[in-house]
């Protein structure tokens, strides 16, 4: 059977994205390997040379962390460059300050005082990286502007027309990408039950993602390579764009208690992380 597929011209003409994940993981690997041969052969001491130095420097980062909420609320200092520059910097300290204290500490603690001060570091680390995560739902890109529900369901409209050629096609797929779309937005009724419901929209997308790749497989078994990658692209940024939507304002709410817990989280990291030093050099 010949394909009848009919793509539209903008999904041959969408430019391909070039991903970061390999060079991510290899990064990942040579550090695990880094990390594996600190521990193992316990190159240098925390108190002094290299060890001292890594945890001077860790320690500067975190202790730089403060830096950012003082330019965000602190109406002086916004002549010194604007505020995304200081949330990047921000990002890059909250990565590379933990990773160099870990390596300062050898991954394990020797007394009390070190053991609190890295509990704390790795609840500020923790802290951040689910802070990361709820920003990127609720904002346009790592450093882009706030985003709002109505321009999330606008950018969804555009997305439902770009494929909808595609699903009068294949019967099977608008099926299941029609299941998806009625069920994302659904608020049942009970605390638990909304949130098995916010918790499991993203595996109800995945199985969506799947059906719909099975439907277009055995309707269209003759299209070409480039034909499937270019729908099967639109296809999945497509249900990801109905779950952002139904998603958004939950994650407003998390992101708001959130900021609540992770300023203090900081602070509390700074004043054991000082005691800890002090600690090292009176004794």
């Amino acid at each position: 059977m010949s394909s009848t597929l009919v793509v539209p011209r903008a999904l041959r003409q969408r430019g391909s994205t070039s991903s970061r994940g390999g060079a991510l993981g290899v990064g990942l690997l040579a550090l695990g390997v880094l990390a594996w041969a600190v521990v193992e052969y316990r190159p240098y001491e925390a108190r002094a040379g290299l060890g001292y130095a890594l945890g001077l420097t860790g320690g500067s980062m975190m202790l730089a962390l403060l830096l950012y909420p003082l330019r965000k609320h602190v109406s002086a200092l916004r002549a010194l460059g604007p505020l995304k520059y200081w949330f990047r910097l921000h990002m890059l300290l909250g990565i590379l300050g933990p990773v160099l204290i870990l390596f300062h500490c050898s991954f394990g603690v020797g007394s009390i005082n070190a053991t609190v001060a890295l509990a704390c570091m790795l609840l500020v680390a923790t802290s951040g990286i689910v802070g990361r995560f709820v920003y990127g739902r609720i904002h346009h890109g790592l450093y882009g502007s706030r985003a709002t529900l109505r321009e999330l369901q606008a950018e969804l409209e555009s997305r439902r027309q770009e494929i909808a050629p595609i699903l009068a096609e294949v019967p099977a797929m608008r099926d299941a990408f029609d299941d998806f779309l009625a069920r994302a937005p659904q608020e049942p009724r009970g605390r638990w039950a909304r949130l098995n419901h916010f918790v499991g929209l993203g595996r109800q997308r995945r199985r969506a993602e799947r059906a719909m790749r099975r439907a277009l497989r055995l309707s269209e078994p003759d299209a070409s390579g480039d034909d499937l990658r270019a729908i099967v692209g639109a296809m999945d940024e497509t249900l990801r764009a109905v779950q952002r939507a139904a998603q958004f304002s939950t994650y407003e709410m998390l992101f708001s208690l959130w900021h609540v817990v992770h300023v203090p989280f900081i602070y509390l990291f700074v004043i054991t992380a000082a005691v800890h030093v002090l600690a090292v050099h009176m004794y």
